[in-house]
């Protein structure tokens, strides 16, 4: 590949068409406002409404005396504790049922930060941004504080009615349902199973909003044993994904992405990359990073894995017929291609399909057993527990529950008054029953519709634990007396069971009893389990997994789906990474988090491919009605390159009842917009337009029809602004114009490691001497290109560590989101064949920066070790530094944002100022982690090691992606970094020598003429 790169790097659609409308983005609040204002408005009204009354109040505060504050020393030192020094806890994550490590930052008895336990054997280290932002949710203020059932509201007096409620219904044969999520708990389960083997018909029923039952029942098919296996993609060499969203959001995405990037390790004497294919109708995350890619309609995706399947079975002298196939939606060729491949790496290959057709997983099944992957990447001797999903039990509570002849109903961790498209029934009929039990922690659509209200403890408050995979089981452990009249769930079971224990007593017996006959160490039970309260994890012995052996035969091809009659889309509902299945629609942080692929906030919305789009003759932002049957949704459109011309794609988790406590997030302001929509929810709830049915219950709906209704919606996204452009008339070495993201493919970079770069450029000369001389250390980062899937929890990493306020859905419309450090997306190619770079951009920390120039007070200096600092108390907000930015980097705080929720404050971390209204902030490597190291190192007597310090964005990577240090330390991993043939800088040419350095995107492709183009114009990226 020519070092001169032809590629054209653009940010949306309006950008690759010239269409963007400059104009629009450079109006000013005021301009737009006066267009708005309602009546007459003088200077003096207008003044006041904008907020100059507070800054006058401010000032006169300033004359008074500071409230005191004092500080309070333990009475009783507890031992081991030091008074602002902070101590971690092992523990599990419970965000989702992946059942993360994670080690919990506590300071002076509050949690404060989250990370992942770099010693977890099945996470390593990775947290997700869900995890990242789940600590938010201890410090709700509204979460239920305490019981709840009708006029009683102590934990006394609930139980007392409940009991008496269940005791009837013991010796009956009324149904007794406990609806959860999968549970990855040991403990929780036997008290679930304990507790409903007390009536005579007890029930569990277990359903995962985003349902992967098909896989379950494959197995069950193919294999005699409905069991979900542990897929192992540290040991596959060739991955097939259909449909599957494993980077993002599929099942177990931190495990995954470990294991995924084990095997695409370029530096050093032998590189070796992974070959991944990506088959899907939308763009997910996991697609945007694939080697290859192609867009498929969700009809068409069991014809393509019989197609595959087939060529295997030939390739593999098996047997599998796809006679019934007439057509795929791959090229023949391109199937063959594929086939070889998967043949060649048989036992290190991998095919996984999101699908909920049993019969395009039973294929898949067929095809991984004709590969040898059964007991190599597919593993079924250390089965998951992440997914139990059963939607035939499912839908047999629902069908059961709405017949009226359910005895008593507890639901646990899911919400199917919203979950399901029958939610609203749902709502009625727990209603009508004189038992309907609740453990919600906040209210949601199924417990206000419940008589009892029992909210559970937050997961940081409470013990437990998890083996969402077999073999390695897991302590959570509380960091924190409740903070409300909450009660762990394991404790009313055995409260209501008539023997009332607390949550350590119960996790303790069941560790004796159960998992430390499993250990293999021959140690007493207290040692084992001490040694597994600090270490927050063991290893066990499992029970063999007996008759889960293919069955010839059991798999065949799949029978054509029917594409909607001229017109018709196909509806298909996807989970974000940052809402998910809508659980965490609650928390600020995920909200303002911008999608990786769209870069939208605070929103769901109709995502049309660049074709669709033009046909319909819409554009982003424009109002549509979307029609499946007898439902109707009406969303704004989102122009989405790399989908397939007949999908309509909208994003799960929106429009939930939790979601109107954001009525008045943000500044409220003359010019203000609400973060919520007219009925005064985040974004729209898209049940209705579901498949219906429930069992093997699909994201997919065929049959669908789309038209442009009155009115336009603009979407808040962060990637219309923060253009990165080089300068039209800067001089190039050799005429070469560079574009801030560099790639090549693996054969150019084999052949030659400087693949992709562009000519070094060389500095004829200075036009001032190098002031600054780094005698100590001299920090920098890297980012490798090729590792980072873009999936943003170093975003939430950075927003929780460092305090950084939430704006709300308009302050970023309005280009002021407050994010320190931000992913930028980059498409290239044209039309809907794109190729996606994603590239993390934070402060640089350039050595000549442009910024510290311009200060008219020295607010933002240069320090010693090569760090850009920002004086918070000098910063008089002139905002000279952020127009001089070249990375644009800068935040400048508009407002004093909301710090009126006392315990929402507990989450804030103490070493890190609270910024107020006026000043510029920004990434700073996170200073006060190199300062706690540096002081650490001289407390023992020791030299600072490499890799003694981690930024937040660098500690939460599960790719590893990230890695900072010393370039002083010439043995240090940032110093060989710096020096590898991959390594380039952004805007290296206009000599401002930025600290971070980034490592060329390399692709496993055997060559890059696809997209390539001519270069007419400056480029942005």
């Amino acid at each position: 590949m020519s070092n001169d790169s032809s590629k054209r790097y653009w940010m949306s659609p309006q950008e690759l068409e010239g269409t963007t409308d400059r104009t629009a983005e450079s109006r000013s609040d005021v301009a737009e406002w006066m267009e708005q204002a309602p009546g007459n408005v003088n200077r003096r009204s207008f003044l006041k409404a904008a907020g100059f009354t507070f800054a006058a109040a401010t000032a006169a505060a300033g004359c008074k005396r500071m409230p005191v504050k004092k500080a309070i020393p333990y009475l009783n030192q507890p031992e081991g504790r030091i008074a602002g020094r902070a101590i971690h806890y092992a523990s599990v994550c419970d965000g989702c049922e992946a059942g993360c490590g994670i080690l919990v930052r506590n300071r002076d008895g509050r949690p404060i930060k989250l990370e992942g336990n770099a010693e977890h054997p099945v996470t390593q280290g990775g947290l997700c941004a869900i995890g990242q932002a789940s600590i938010l949710g201890l410090y709700d203020s509204h979460r239920y504080q305490g019981p709840k059932a009708g006029d009683s509201s102590t934990w006394a007096e609930v139980d007392k009615a409940l009991m008496a409620s269940l005791a009837p219904l013991r010796e009956g044969s009324a149904p007794v349902y406990f609806v959860t999520s999968s549970v990855n708990s040991p403990v929780k389960q036997a008290s679930i199973d304990a507790f409903l083997a007390s009536f005579s018909n007890g029930q569990h029923v277990v359903y995962d909003p985003i349902s992967s039952s098909a896989i379950l029942d494959a197995h069950e098919q193919t294999h005699g044993r409905r069991i979900f296996p542990r897929y192992r993609f540290d040991k596959a060499e060739v991955v097939v994904s259909l449909d599957a969203d494993f980077l993002g959001t599929w099942i177990s995405p931190i495990e995954y992405t470990a294991g995924y990037q084990s095997l695409r390790q370029l530096d050093g004497e032998t590189p070796r990359q992974s070959y991944h294919v990506q088959v899907e109708s939308r763009m997910s995350l996991t697609g945007t990073n694939a080697d290859k890619r192609y867009r498929v309609a969700p009809e068409d995706l069991g014809q393509t894995v019989t197609l595959l399947a087939a060529a295997v079975a030939r390739k593999t002298h098996t047997t599998f017929s796809a006679s019934a196939v007439e057509h795929s939606a791959l090229p023949a060729e391109d199937i063959e291609a594929l086939a070889e491949r998967l043949v060649a790496a048989k036992g290190h290959s991998l095919v996984v399909s999101g699908s909920q057709d049993v019969a395009v997983q039973k294929v898949c099944n067929f095809i991984n057993d004709a590969l040898g992957n059964y007991g190599a990447t597919v593993d079924l001797t250390h089965p998951s527990s992440q997914r139990q999903g059963n939607d035939a039990k499912l839908a047999t509570f629902v069908s059961t529950l709405l017949a009226g002849k359910a005895g008593a109903v507890f639901v646990a961790g899911v919400n199917p008054a919203y979950d399901l498209p029958e939610g609203k029934k749902i709502a009625e009929a727990l209603a009508g029953l004189k038992v309907s039990v609740s453990f919600a922690e906040r209210p949601d659509e199924t417990s206000e519709a419940c008589k009892f209200n029992c909210p559970d403890s937050h997961y940081l408050e409470s013990w437990g634990d998890a083996e969402a995979v077999a073999g390695v089981v897991s302590i959570r452990q509380p960091v924190i007396r409740p903070i409300f009249k909450t009660r762990p769930l394991l404790e009313s079971l055995a409260a209501w069971m008539g023997t009332p224990l607390d949550g350590r007593s119960i996790v303790m017996a069941h560790w004796e009893s159960t998992v430390h006959p499993r250990s293999n160490g021959g140690v007493a039970f207290r040692k084992f389990w001490d040694t597994t309260l600090r270490a927050g994890f063991a290893t066990v012995n499992i029970a063999s997994v007996e008759g889960a052996v293919y069955q010839k035969g059991s798999a065949s091809a799949v029978v054509a789906k029917a594409h909607g009659e001229g017109d018709a889309f196909t509806v298909v509902a996807y989970p974000k990474v940052g809402i998910s299945d809508g659980r965490h629609a609650y928390n600020p942080w995920l909200q303002e988090l911008p999608d990786p692929v769209s870069k939208a906030t605070w929103d769901n919305y109709a995502c049309l491919s660049v074709a669709a789009a033009a046909s319909l003759k819409v554009s982003e932002g424009d109002m549509v009605k979307v029609d499946v049957d007898a439902a109707t949704i009406e969303l704004p459109v989102y122009v989405q390159p790399g989908q397939h011309d007949k999908v309509i794609a909208i994003a799960l988790g929106y429009g939930q009842k939790i979601s109107e406590r954001f009525s008045g997030v943000g500044p409220q302001w003359i010019s203000s917009k609400p973060s919520v929509g007219e009925d005064g929810l985040v974004g729209k709830d898209i049940a209705a337009l579901q498949e219906t049915g429930l069992v093997n219950r699909s994201l997919q709906r065929s049959g669908a029809t789309i038209v442009r209704s009155r009115g336009k919606s603009p979407l808040a996204c962060t990637q219309t602004y923060h253009r990165i452009t080089t300068p039209e008339n800067l001089p190039f070495s050799g005429n070469i114009r560079r574009n801030n993201v560099q790639e090549t493919t693996l054969a150019a970079y084999k052949n030659d490691p400087t693949a992709g770069r562009p000519d070094v450029h060389h500095f004829e000369g200075e036009l001032y001497k190098d002031d600054h001389e780094y005698k100590g250390h001299h920090w920098g980062m890297a980012v490798d290109l090729s590792a980072c899937t873009g999936c943003s929890a170093c975003t939430i990493a950075c927003h929780a560590e460092n305090n950084v306020p939430v704006g709300g859905k308009d302050e970023v419309r309005r280009r002021r989101d407050m994010h320190w450090m931000r992913i930028d997306r980059y498409y290239s190619g044209p039309g809907d064949e794109v190729d996606v770079v994603h590239q993390p951009m934070m402060c640089q920390h350039c050595d000549h920066a442009s910024c510290e120039n311009v200060c008219p007070v020295l607010a933002t200096v240069h320090t010693d070790e090569g760090l850009n600092a920002q004086v918070y108390n000098r910063c008089v907000g002139t905002r000279y530094c952020a127009n001089n930015c070249a990375y644009k980097v800068r935040r400048f705080n508009w407002f004093n944002y909301r710090h009126d929720d006392q315990l929402e404050n507990m989450v804030l971390n103490p070493d890190v100022t609270v910024r107020t209204r006026g000043i510029m902030e920004k990434c700073s490597f996170c200073v006060q982690r190199i300062n706690e190291a540096k002081n650490e190192a001289k407390r023992k007597g020791v030299k600072l090691a490499d890799g003694d310090i981690k930024p937040a964005c660098q500690q939460t990577c599960a790719a590893n992606a990230i890695v900072f240090g010393d370039m002083n330390d010439p043995e240090s991993e940032i110093s060989k970094l710096m020096n590898s043939p991959r390594h380039f800088k952004v805007l290296e040419e206009i000599n401002v020598r930025p600290s971070v350095a980034y490592m060329t995107l390399v692709r496993n492709r055997a060559d890059d003429a696809q997209h390539e183009g001519t270069q007419e114009e400056p480029h942005h990226g």
